[in-house]
């Protein structure tokens, strides 16, 4: 693997070859010793507008395998401070920014490896640590009915709907009647209830700008308790800790928020790891 640009140019094997590696690592990030041996000598540079949880990730993966993080915040021309990582000999470049066809065109001639952290079209490595954090709570991907709530972080929907169809599952995606400008990939259902209906687990993609909770979650503050109540018992919540019952916002008991962004660490350690050792 020279690049991690989308999950859907993976095969099944791929992606649980990363699922696998990742579990792996996430041994060293659930000790109390941090420090592998494998990213020795290996410099990781990234690109971000600002801190969030992709940067810190890389940045703790690297640190946890031995290597080197240089990451960049806001700068003006990415596309230029991309170039000058490469001709200066890092080993691995994380380009994170609204255009989806940056990283690809410039992985093309690029001499380091090039992972996408995040872009208005895809988010490979948030995805597979969605789909990690499921198969810990779930025993497997398999056969799952998975429904995506919300209209903000729309770019995972083509890669989890890509990867669970490989696995024999399915991404149900709950959209109101009425949002006539999110665009819908694969399966769209628009009553909350039958969407929510025997659910495995439900991933909160949260909401963009202007939208009205209510329409998406049956309530103002998250989403309904007597929706959750319609997915299947102890069904896992990603993307969000809460839920609202009649009296109020409460912590939903069975959300793996935590879950997942260890997991997300371990993904970014085993993509740096396997793009190091191909």
């Amino acid at each position: 693997m020279k690049h991690l640009l989308t999950l859907t140019d993976l095969t099944k094997n791929e992606i649980s070859n990363i699922l696998e590696v990742a579990t792996q690592m996430r041994r060293i990030v659930n000790t109390n010793y941090k420090k592998g041996p494998q990213l020795i000598g290996h410099v990781v540079a990234g690109v971000w507008s600002k801190p969030c949880v992709s940067s810190t990730a890389f940045q703790l993966a690297t640190a946890y395998l031995s290597g080197t993080a240089c990451p960049v915040f806001g700068a003006e021309d990415i596309l230029s401070q991309c170039r000058t990582f490469d001709s200066m000999g890092v080993n691995t470049l994380v380009i994170s920014c609204d255009n989806g066809n940056l990283a690809k065109s410039f992985a093309d001639t690029s001499r380091a490896g090039v992972v996408n952290g995040g872009s208005s079209q895809y988010d490979p490595i948030g995805v597979l640590a969605d789909l990690m954090a499921l198969n810990s709570k779930l025993d497997g991907l398999q056969n799952l009915n998975v429904l995506a709530v919300g209209n903000r972080d729309v770019n995972k929907i083509n890669e989890l709907n890509h990867c669970l169809q490989l696995f024999g599952s399915n991404m149900i995606w709950y959209l109101p009647a009425d949002d006539f400008v999110t665009t819908r990939k694969g399966i769209v259902i628009d009553r909350a209830e039958a969407a929510f209906s025997g659910a495995d687990a439900v991933v909160d993609l949260g909401l963009a700008t202007f939208s009205d909770p209510e329409k998406y979650y049956g309530t103002s503050g998250g989403i309904a308790e007597s929706l959750m109540d319609k997915a299947r018992i102890n069904c896992p919540l990603l993307g969000s800790r809460y839920i609202v019952d009649k009296v109020g916002i409460k912590e939903y008991q069975h959300n793996i928020v935590n879950t997942r962004e260890s997991c997300y660490v371990a993904v970014a350690m085993a993509v740096l790891y396997l793009l190091q050792r191909d």
